[in-house]
């Protein structure tokens, strides 16, 4: 399976064609944000808001280690991938994985969300995320990519 990383930009580019046949996007946007207008849509799609924030926040935040309170008002006013989004992306990617050939992780520049959730998946599937993390054309969101791997593992 290819995992292709993207922005708004090229997704919109794509979708002015037909995509190829067993492809899904996992689509991310900002919080309030729109999704990108897509002429043409994959075979599966999900789409998701939330913003491109990590847990350095808690740091900046409370100035440590949040509560489980804290660290849900925390997310929630960041808007941050949530435990429920994350987990969404793994079932998305758990019902999918055997009928696609080509998953595309998009977000609004196609560096830090997409890239995470990429990571996850690959690391998930065959233990190479690291490739996302080496290259210099990406900066993995790291809480995106836990909490995704998290849930692809069934982990709490």
């Amino acid at each position: 399976m290819e995992i292709k990383i993207k922005s708004r930009k090229d997704i919109e580019r794509i979708a002015l064609t037909p995509f190829l046949a067993k492809t899904a996007l996992i689509s991310i946007t900002d919080y309030k944000y729109k999704f990108p207008d897509l002429k043409n849509r994959p075979d599966y799609i999900l789409q998701l808001a939330f913003d491109d924030v990590d847990n350095d926040v808690f740091e900046d935040e409370i100035g440590g280690i949040p509560t489980e309170s804290q660290r849900i008002f925390i997310e929630e006013k960041y808007h941050m991938l949530s435990d429920g989004q994350a987990k969404q992306i793994a079932n998305f990617y758990k019902d999918i994985c055997a009928n696609v050939d080509i998953i595309i992780c998009q977000c609004e520049h196609g560096q830090s969300r997409s890239a995470a959730i990429a990571a996850a998946i690959m690391e998930y599937s065959n233990k190479n995320g690291i490739e996302i993390f080496a290259s210099h054309n990406y900066y993995p969101n790291k809480t995106v990519f836990k909490k995704v791997l998290n849930k692809l593992q069934n982990k709490v």
